[in-house]
């Protein structure tokens, strides 16, 4: 009989800006002890992400997407494949929903690995790592807390939207399969529009700077949701910086991927300096004066230049995929 369980080692948990990547390798380094958070956001594909509402650059943009799919995906590249309750956007869970999603949490909890969730405290990802069926509690951490939640809480937080994920067991993955699947996401998302007939009208990927640029044109710019935008895609190109020096390091008896590698990890890490202009300019969380004309400016110079690398990154993603096929 169930009765409680703590997964204690949870303090030691490392973040990046992503709580997407975040949340996943808190689970996944509980399975694959090997993996680190630079792997875990490059093969998953959270390191390439950018997310934009043009009418304002909304704070939600750097999770709003579908997240079961997009997760799915990358874990696939990592070795897991995994299980998963969400309910629509802005719709709490019916009773049988919340109980199928608790025998979720207390089967992973039990095997030891901690469970990727949503709005634990915060409209982000975190995790949730223990439960007390006495009390009801689940103990869970995300940005913004680490402590107990009512069972009752769970896809009722702030925003009232239900979503666990657990991982299975590992399977081996090569190093090719590994490789070819993340620039297959990097790739997808850098072209593909995510957000078809949706509302408000988000653009991915490398149009995803256009439509910052128009936000900015328009001087219509939220003070906050540009501020936490800029922070996260700033600290996940730098991600995708290192994580393709690691490629190059790794891939060694590959002349080509090698070289492909160099020199992607160069184009992002320009990408990031460009990214990095703005956190300065517009620091988190009081987010700065973006609408100010001449900061706007500024803004839509750095923005085009970190367009131009984040375009030729992903011009050399599509030559290293070639060369893997």
């Amino acid at each position: 009989m169930r009765e409680s369980k703590t997964i204690s080692s949870c303090e030691a948990f490392l973040s990046s800006w992503s709580s997407a990547g975040t949340s996943i390798y808190n689970s996944t380094r509980f399975l694959k002890d090997d993996l680190t958070l630079v792997e875990v956001m490059g093969y998953t594909g959270h390191a390439f992400r950018i997310n934009i509402n043009a009418a304002d650059v909304d704070v939600a943009g750097p999770t709003g997407y579908d997240w079961g799919s997009f997760f799915s995906k990358g874990l696939k590249n990592i070795g897991f494949t995994c299980q998963s309750v969400r309910t629509d956007h802005h719709t709490p869970p019916t009773p049988n929903e919340l109980k199928e999603a608790l025998s979720l949490v207390q089967t992973s909890i039990d095997k030891g690995v901690p469970v990727i969730t949503w709005d634990l405290f915060i409209p982000e990802f975190g995790n949730i790592y223990g439960y007390d069926d006495e009390k009801r509690e689940l103990m869970g951490k995300d940005p913004n807390g680490d402590g107990p939640l009512a069972y009752e809480k769970l896809g009722r937080g702030q925003v009232n939207e239900l979503f666990v994920m657990t991982l299975d067991e590992p399977f081996e993955v090569d190093q090719k399969t590994m490789l070819k699947g993340a620039l297959e996401l990097a790739i997808d998302h850098a072209y593909q529009n995510e957000h078809a007939n949706e509302t408000p009208p988000y653009q991915n990927g490398l149009v995803g700077y256009d439509a910052w640029i128009q936000a900015f044109e328009k001087g219509e710019v939220s003070d906050f949701g540009n501020a936490y935008n800029a922070v996260v895609v700033y600290d996940a190109r730098k991600f995708a910086a290192q994580f393709f020096r690691k490629i190059e390091e790794e891939w060694l008896d590959h002349d080509v991927v090698k070289s492909l590698a160099g020199q992607v990890a160069q184009e992002y890490q320009k990408v990031a300096d460009h990214l990095g202009e703005l956190v300065y300019l517009f620091p988190f969380p009081h987010g700065g004066d973006p609408n100010n004309p001449k900061n706007a400016q500024f803004a839509i110079e750095q923005l085009k230049q970190a367009k131009k690398y984040e375009t030729q990154a992903t011009e050399g993603l599509e030559k290293m995929k070639e060369v893997l096929s």
